[in-house]
């Protein structure tokens, strides 16, 4: 179901992004422009069912409570009550690894496309530290897994492209994850709205 919060935090996401490109317009090709526009939407997708916490979760004191920094619950026990989430996070994870060596080439090397799949993975789970959700050692195993399995299918895949970009996508990562991070009050958004 599509929520009136989606095309605010899909701003929030996108648009550094979008202003980091137009500053850099002229060395990127239009392709590329518009494969990274697809990557972004596609992280932010992962931001939204993930739950990755943001500002807002720092700033938000629930009623008669008292705050605290970390929130969530942590499990550091691999691979112990693994069950569906563990293969959905896996199945997650795969665009991300099919993605990067599509669009990048410095990450064509499945070693910078695990350590980029681990790096990612590990960021979420510590954003999460603030929120209320699961921070679990499990689904850093499973993303990580799930970036390979997508860098395995990129890999076999005949079609490659051609003049893949030689930036980083970390820029495009840690721009999206700081959009959403500062900009997202989704408390705020509901209150404006009326819900």
């Amino acid at each position: 179901m599509f929520s009136l919060s989606a095309p605010y935090s899909i701003l929030c996401a996108l648009t550094p992004c979008l202003i980091y490109m137009f500053i850099t317009r002229k060395q990127t090709s239009k392709k590329i422009k518009i494969l990274i526009v697809i990557f972004t939407l596609y992280l932010w997708q992962v931001y939204n069912v993930t739950g990755i916490g943001g500002l807002s979760d720092l700033l938000y004191i629930p009623d008669g409570s008292e705050k605290k920094i970390i929130m969530a619950t942590i499990n550091i026990s691999p691979l112990i009550n693994i069950g569906k989430d563990f293969i959905l996070n896996i199945i997650m994870f795969i665009p991300f690894g099919y993605l990067v060596p599509f669009i990048w080439k410095d990450y064509q090397k499945l070693f910078k496309t695990i350590v980029l799949s681990f790096s990612f993975s590990l960021l979420i789970e510590l954003s999460q530290l603030i929120t209320t959700r699961a921070v679990d050692i499990n689904d850093l195993i499973a993303n990580t897994l799930g970036g390979i399995i997508g860098y395995t299918i990129w890999k076999l895949n005949p079609l490659k492209l051609k003049n893949a970009s030689k930036k980083s996508p970390i820029i495009y990562i840690i721009l999206s994850f700081l959009g959403i991070f500062f900009l997202y009050y989704p408390f705020t958004f509901y209150k404006i709205i009326g819900c």
